[in-house]
């Protein structure tokens, strides 16, 4: 790799104190259809290098788009410069966990590389799925089909001796469908995705998905809003994801427990229900924020956030390692080569139970089985509010009439101290987390049984 060699050779000249350098190049494929026409159909790459610099405590950071030898050794003298001006400004003085040098390669494992595909058959593949929705029935009146590929090529090198190698890959799909009649309308969305080659394309058919949503849209139009209130709830697998992620993963990012997350001074204390178990994990299978290495070369690995309920770890990234005494997690990460790494979440989900749904529903005498979720937002002290697509009523033990989605809310940790029941049907969802800047995560979990505050119908 040529723009590697130059990034050697800098090295060599680097300044003093701690020295780590960066390669990035992202190509993308994407396409979309909508309403019947190819809205998206492009390809495209990026490349850059970034350097960051820790003299004293500090920290400096420049990137640049130019990988001339020449260009290379300016990014590094400003990130150095950087360094020693912002000196003066630190609050607090940097200092960075031990880690052993690493020299090693990753790649996705892949049984379809995207770089030996012919893109013609995605393009048929999305124009298919867009007619079939479209045809699922006359109310739909409007759909969006897509398809993604991104494929990364990372190189990072240290002052420390580290020389690391990744390539990932990730594919992934969606499909929104909007259904109008008699004046009222309703949306559906269902998304595919992970890290892996075209074979998910086998394994979760974008097909499938479409007709989900199609008939998902298609039924719910007619349907009447849930009730609000205070209910025990079933909250499907898809949801549990966004609420591991949103409402509780962020609480153990240690910058955030630095100002003062919920989960700050929790390490030890039971936050959760006993039959909750919740992880963020950097090596999960095909896992959309999977990588063997974060971006400052330390090894990922399964950190265990709440363990039976008791909080037991918070994500770290070298420094805030340092500052808490214990070992790096491997959650520094950076979006591209033009960001430095902040702590990430990579694929955090709370591990599955032993019921089925029936079982699941069977000890509720009134309430609903949530599906489907949607957007939302929540704090560092667990408050939130999701959307749902979908809300099945539940009437002694029996599902019952499909009717609109609602928004829940509440606080997430009430809400976990509240199952009582975790069902057996785990799934991995893709993610886009938008902390500071935007990266891809896993969501996870199995649906599980417990109680909710639902805001619908009064």
């Amino acid at each position: 790799m040529v723009a590697l060699d130059v990034l050697k050779k800098s090295l060599q000249k680097r300044p003093e104190g701690y020295v780590e350098l960066r390669h990035h190049k992202r190509q993308t494929f994407n396409i979309s259809a909508k309403d019947g026409k190819i809205d998206t159909l492009n390809s495209g790459a990026i490349e850059g290098a970034c350097a960051r610099v820790l003299i004293n405590g500090s920290w400096g950071f420049a990137s640049s788009t130019m990988l001339e030898e020449e260009k290379i050794d300016k990014m590094l003298k400003d990130a150095a410069s950087l360094a020693k001006s912002s000196k003066s400004k630190k609050k607090r003085v940097v200092k960075l966990a031990s880690l052993k040098p690493h020299v090693d390669r990753y790649e996705t494992s892949m049984k379809k590389d995207p770089r030996k595909a012919g893109k013609e058959d995605l393009v048929s593949l999305v124009i298919d799925v867009d007619k079939a929705v479209r045809d699922f029935s006359k109310i739909i009146v409007s759909d969006t089909v897509t398809f993604n590929i991104v494929d990364d090529n990372l190189a990072f090198i240290s002052s420390e001796g580290s020389e690391i190698h990744q390539r990932i890959v990730r594919c992934f799909g969606s499909v929104t469908v909007v259904a109008r009649e008699k004046g009222n309308i309703a949306s559906a969305y269902e998304s595919i995705g992970e890290q892996s080659g075209l074979e998910v394309l086998e394994k979760t058919p974008l097909m499938n998905v479409g007709l989900t949503a199609a008939e998902r849209a298609s039924k719910l139009v007619s349907a009447k809003v849930a009730p609000a209130g205070y209910y025990h709830v079933i909250l499907e697998n898809r949801i549990v994801g966004l609420l591991a992620h949103e409402a509780v993963g962020h609480c153990s990012e240690a910058d955030l427990v630095f100002g003062g997350s919920f989960l700050a001074n929790k390490i030890g204390e039971r936050v959760a229900s006993e039959k909750v178990t919740l992880v963020d994990d950097g090596v999960f299978p095909n896992g959309f924020g999977t990588m063997k290495y974060d971006d400052e070369g330390v090894p990922t690995q399964k950190t265990v956030i709440i363990e039976k309920g008791v909080c037991k770890s918070f994500l770290h990234s070298r420094e805030t390692a340092q500052h808490f005494g214990v070992n790096p997690t491997g959650n520094a990460r950076a979006w591209n080569f033009e960001f430095d790494p902040i702590i990430r979440m990579r694929n955090t989900y709370i591990e599955a139970g032993d019921y089925t749904l029936e079982e699941l529903a069977e000890d509720i005498k009134e309430g609903f089985f949530l599906k489907g979720g949607l957007g939302g937002q929540a704090d560092f002290n667990g408050e939130f509010m999701f959307g749902t697509q979908e809300a099945i009523r539940i009437k002694n033990g029996e599902f019952a009439e499909s009717m609109r989605g609602v928004t829940i809310s509440g606080n997430a940790f009430e809400v976990l101290k509240n199952v009582d029941a975790i069902g057996k049907d785990f799934i991995m969802r893709v993610g886009l987390c938008g902390k500071e800047q935007i990266n891809y995560v896993g969501m996870g979990g199995a649906s599980l049984r417990t109680k909710v505050l639902m805001g619908g119908a009064k």
